[in-house]
Formats: structure tokens, C-alpha cells, sequence
């Protein structure tokens, strides 16, 4: 126990100089007080272990997908006082940073990629917690706290881990297993030695045996039903994704009838105000929200914080309309018109706006061309005092039960290799609820000639269901083959560039964040394609 307290003091002590917190200092003395009680481990945990500005660190990778597009510069050409600002126009909405993803680029040098060293900083909280698990004082009584935490502790770590080899490490296959993944760190302390990184086969085993940890010690603990904690649905729902993205396929099928059996809830659209999509604000002065937790029962766990905003490249209504980054509508690929007449999916999750007219001001400068312009809103807010929707809920992440029946659906369709009636019935499960019912017919066999093109489907409609979701459109890209991309870039109007990302292109791995190539000369970064416009 010394080694862990001494451990934990250092540990400790960093996060009281950049945090300020001083929750853990003795009152009479000013001494560190070393939590070894479970009700003492929590709340370190729950504060250090838990992603917090998660959706904000992620928000840039949006804009290597195909789920978004830069509009053209919605300037009036004949004016000669907006010449100077074509070029700028990204700058004026503050998205500047967003450039260089966008168009794939070998380095990316303006942005500080935070989600690296984030995901490690969790890590370590979550291996302060295991490291002290067969010392941690308990009475029986609180056992079930116990397992409780070793629950939370073991998932989070299999999350982040799962995040960081999805993102910096090529996808899993079986001829990458041995090729770089990330670092492995299990150590309960910063460690500033020069370190390698592990294979993609060692960080998935870890990734395994964590979550498999997780959902043993989650089946005997005691939950309070909080969805900022993971349940066990939640660790099931992650367990499920961990086996599809390392295509197998039983593990993905066990896990999620365990996961329906406690959770089959679907959101259906239907049984909303449906004036109330699509809209700034409706009746009483709320809208829809479909990332609500308390409302939604289709969300089991729910993290991040509401003070970031996962939309930041993306534009704003106003004087800028059109600007800048936007859901992608152009294009018969695009994300916008996948969506087929009646999915109400396309107002609930979107505002559409058309805002060409007559201004009265000068922001508002009459425009000699109309456009449409989407916005993605999930996320969004109630707002009003008339407002039912706690605000400690607002603006987060959230894992969803659908995300689960997508997973059985593709699993279904690939362990067998044909058209299956399994996935079929999933498939219309939440189409039902999705589209209105004039609109809604029912997908059967006769619909997919083969098993290839119903996952195409399913495909696509994860897509439609999942988008602007953590980083969900990329991590998907990745592990279906690497697709080729296309991205215009303007620079007027009616001037642009555009940039294609080759299938299978190195630049679907990212660099690894100078942060860590600074100071460890152990690792090394990925190799990245040299992307030229067109």
C-alpha cells in the first residue's frame, strides 16, 4: 500500500496544479489525504476517469468524413467590399482550425489534438483504481459498490483504449494485428520514459480482457440507475461495439440479446410533436431534443459536458449563412439526401433554413441567389422557463440502444453471409419508428439480392441513425474498407479546389499529437499521404 500512496501523492499533486481542486486536503493540516476506501475512489474516478470535454475534442474529425461539406462563399459577387474576405471566410466563423482536416493534409499543424493525451488522462485515473482494487478497503455490506467501481474502472479503460487504437493505429484486420497500434500504459503514475507502441493484436487483447472484466464485475455490483454511470446495459452496448469492430460476430450476437433483453427501447418519432422538428423554437417555446437522457430511453449512458459545443466547425445561422462547413447536401452521396420522403429523422435531426432575402441591415445584405442550409441539431437544448429538461443533461454524448440493434443487424447479415430474417426484423424495428407511416414500408428478402447489399444498407442506415455521434461516420469509414473521398474546397463563390482521399489512404490514421513525440523518443509517428487539389 505505501508504493500506491506514494504513487497517488504525485499523481495527485499534478492534478492539483492544473485543476486547483483541493477536494482531497486535510483541513487542519493541508497534507494530501490518500483515498483507500471505496466511497473515497469514486469520486476521483468520476472526475478524472470519465470523459469530459469529449465532444468537443472529437468535433474535427467530422470534417474527414463525407457527412460534411464546405459551402460555397455565399458573398455577393458584385460587391467589391467582400473580396477581401473569400479567402478569409472560415476565420470569420471562427473555423479557421478546420481547414487543414479537411483536405486531408499530410500534417496538421494549427490544431492541437487533444484527444490523444485526454484519452490517456483518463487512462490513468482508470488504472489508479485497478492498481489499488486487491488493497481497497471495504466492508462486505459495500461490496456491491466495490464491483461497482472495478466496473466502471475496466470499462473506461477498454473505451479509451478502444478510441485511441481506432484512431491512431490502421483498422483491426487480421494482416494488421501485428502492425504499430498505441501505447500501453498501465502504469498508476505518469511516466515520462521512453516508450514504444504495442501492436494492434496487444492493445485489443488488453481492450478484450478489460471489457470482459467489466461485465463480470458489473453482473454483482450495485447501481443507482445514474445514466452518467455505466450500467450494465451500457457495458454490454460497449462490449458489442469492441466485437464489431474486431468482426466477430458471436460476440456481437451474445451481447446483444443480453442487451435487449434489459433494453429494446426505440424512440419512435411518430409519437412526437413532430412541429416541434426542425424548428429554433416551437410551441411554449421548446423543441425536440433527441440526445435528452431523461426523455429518450433509448440512451443508457450519457457523458461529456454541455459547455462544448460538438458542432464548432460547422456554421451558424445569421449573417454568416453558408459559410464555412455543413452537413453534406450536394451531392447524391451526401448525408442529407440518404435520407428518403418521410424520414422524420431528416427534420428531427437537422434544421433546414432557407435564408435569402430582402435584409434591412448591413449584416443582412440581400443576396442576388437562394440556397438551403443545414445544421445539425440532436444536440440542442430546450430553452424557456416553460423548459422541463434538466440542464445537467444538456449537450452530451450518449450511447443508444439502437446503436446495438445496428450491430446485430451487420453481425446477423456477415456470420451468415445471406439475407437473414434476424436482421430483417431489427432493420424494420427501427425504420418503424423512424419514418411516418404513410412512408414506411416494410423491408423484406426480396428487397437485397444478396447479403452484400443488405449490408450496404445497414450501412447506411447507421449512417443516418448515428451521424455527428462521438466519432462514429469516421471509425465506420475506417473498418468499411477505407473509402475514396471527395472535398471541394472554395475560395469565391464560384471557385474551388478539390481534394480526394484514395482508398485506403494512409490518412485515415492519424498523426500521432506532437505532444507525445516531444518528449517520447520511444515512439514513432504514422506515415501520411501528401493529398493534392485537383
Amino acid at each position: 500500500m505505501k508504493r500506491f500512496v506514494k504513487i497517488y501523492t504525485y499523481w495527485l499533486l499534478g492534478i492539483l496544479l492544473f485543476t486547483g481542486c483541493d477536494d482531497y486536503l486535510k483541513e487542519d493540516s493541508g497534507d494530501l489525504l490518500i483515498p483507500g476506501k471505496v466511497e473515497e475512489f469514486l469520486p476521483m474516478l468520476y472526475r478524472e476517469g470519465f470523459p469530459r470535454n469529449f465532444n468537443d475534442e472529437v468535433a474535427w474529425l467530422y470534417l474527414m468524413t463525407d457527412d460534411v461539406e464546405m459551402g460555397q462563399l455565399e458573398l455577393d459577387p458584385e460587391d467589391e467590399s467582400y473580396e477581401t474576405q473569400d479567402k478569409n471566410s472560415l476565420d470569420a466563423l471562427s473555423a479557421g482550425e478546420g481547414e487543414e482536416p479537411y483536405k486531408w493534409e499530410r500534417e496538421i499543424k494549427n490544431y492541437a489534438d487533444n484527444f490523444w493525451e485526454r484519452r490517456y488522462g483518463n487512462i490513468l485515473a482508470c488504472n489508479l483504481v485497478i492498481d489499488a482494487l486487491p488493497e481497497m478497503e471495504y466492508v462486505e455490506a459495500d461490496s456491491g459498490n466495490y464491483n461497482f467501481l472495478a466496473a466502471q474502472a475496466y470499462a473506461l479503460r477498454a473505451y479509451n483504449y478502444w478510441c485511441l487504437v481506432n484512431s491512431y493505429a490502421l483498422p483491426w484486420s487480421k494482416e494488421n494485428l501485428d502492425k504499430p497500434g498505441v501505447i500501453i500504459r498501465m502504469e498508476p503514475q505518469i511516466n515520462i520514459s521512453p516508450r514504444g507502441r504495442s501492436s494492434i493484436r496487444e492493445v485489443y487483447d488488453l481492450i478484450n480482457e478489460d471489457i470482459e472484466k467489466a461485465e463480470k464485475y458489473i453482473n454483482i455490483a450495485t447501481f443507482d440507475g445514474n445514466i452518467h454511470r455505466l450500467s450494465e446495459p451500457a457495458i454490454l452496448l460497449l462490449a458489442s461495439r469492441i466485437a464489431l469492430f474486431q468482426e466477430n460476430w458471436d460476440e456481437v450476437i451474445r451481447t446483444g440479446k443480453l442487451f435487449l433483453a434489459q433494453n429494446s427501447v426505440i424512440l419512435n418519432l411518430n409519437d412526437q410533436d413532430t412541429t416541434l422538428f426542425g424548428t429554433e423554437k416551437g410551441l411554449s417555446n421548446k423543441i425536440f431534443t433527441m440526445m435528452d437522457g431523461t426523455i429518450n430511453k433509448e440512451v443508457v449512458f450519457t457523458f461529456g459536458t454541455q459547455s462544448y459545443s460538438p458542432y464548432q466547425y460547422l456554421s451558424t445561422t445569421g449573417a454568416l449563412y453558408g459559410l464555412g462547413f455543413r452537413p453534406s447536401h450536394s451531392t447524391d452521396e451526401s448525408l442529407i439526401r440518404s435520407y428518403e420522403e418521410g424520414d422524420l429523422r431528416k427534420k428531427a435531426y437537422f434544421l433546414e433554413d432557407v435564408p435569402a432575402k430582402k435584409a434591412e441591415n448591413w449584416w443582412e445584405e440581400s443576396r442576388p441567389y437562394e440556397y438551403k442550409y443545414y445544421y445539425p441539431i440532436k444536440y440542442r437544448q430546450m430553452s424557456g422557463s416553460t423548459s422541463t429538461k434538466p440542464s445537467d443533461n444538456l449537450v452530451h454524448e450518449n450511447w443508444r440502444s439502437v446503436e446495438v440493434m445496428l450491430n446485430l443487424a451487420e453481425a446477423y447479415t456477415r456470420k451468415n453471409n445471406e439475407v437473414t430474417s434476424d436482421a430483417l426484423d431489427l432493420l424494420n424495428n427501427l425504420r418503424r419508428c423512424r419514418l411516418n407511416p404513410k412512408a414506411y414500408v416494410e423491408k423484406t428478402s426480396a428487397d437485397f439480392p444478396n447479403a452484400q447489399a443488405l449490408l450496404k444498407f445497414i450501412w447506411e442506415e447507421r449512417r443516418r441513425e448515428l451521424c455527428f455521434e462521438e466519432a462514429m461516420r469516421f471509425w465506420d469509414l475506417r473498418r468499411q474498407g477505407m473509402p475514396e473521398l471527395k472535398h471541394k474546397w472554395y475560395s469565391s463563390w464560384d471557385r474551388y479546389e478539390t481534394y480526394t482521399l484514395p482508398q485506403g489512404s494512409k490518412n485515415y490514421v492519424l498523426s500521432i499529437p506532437r505532444s507525445e513525440l516531444d518528449y517520447n523518443n520511444g515512439c514513432y509517428d504514422n506515415e501520411r499521404d501528401l493529398i493534392r487539389p485537383e
